[in-house]
């Protein structure tokens, strides 16, 4: 049986978890690939979330194509139709003051449920153009 001071090191997602008890190293943002959907720290909690939420939409649509912002206690995801947007939302207001409070913005480690859907619905239809394919020719 291995001693409580021995690490272990787990797997998720491109991060290293190294534990001991109960402790947990922090995920390193760095080494994310960039994703649709980024994710946004540091926001101010004492703003109403209707108004923090229309703002967020405002500033980040200057960026692309929005598909949804998802607001949290203290956090949110925005979710672009694209990869170039969140990549050029994410340089251009990275660290930038919001509601007196400096955004911290990453990419996000899961992919967003709107873009999974958005791609297997995708894959469906395609999938179905190719059967189209196969059909014989009419001749009329």
């Amino acid at each position: 049986m291995p001693s409580s001071s021995n690490k272990r090191v787990k797997r998720i997602q491109n991060e290293s978890i190294l534990t001991n008890g109960s402790k947990k190293s922090k995920l390193d943002y760095s080494i994310l690939k960039p994703s649709q959907t980024l994710y946004i720290k540091n926001l101010n909690n004492k703003i109403n979330k209707q108004l923090l939420k229309e703002n967020l939409y405002l500033l980040f649509i200057n960026f692309g194509d929005l598909i949804d912002v998802k607001l949290y206690n203290g956090f949110a995801f925005i979710i672009y139709s694209n990869v170039d947007s969140s990549i050029l939302a994410m340089k251009s207001l990275q660290n930038e003051e919001f509601f007196s409070k400096k955004l911290i913005i990453n990419y996000a480690t899961k992919e967003s449920k709107i873009i999974t859907y958005a791609k297997k619905t995708n894959d469906e239809t395609n999938d179905d153009e190719d059967d189209d394919d196969d059909a014989m020719p009419t001749y009329e």
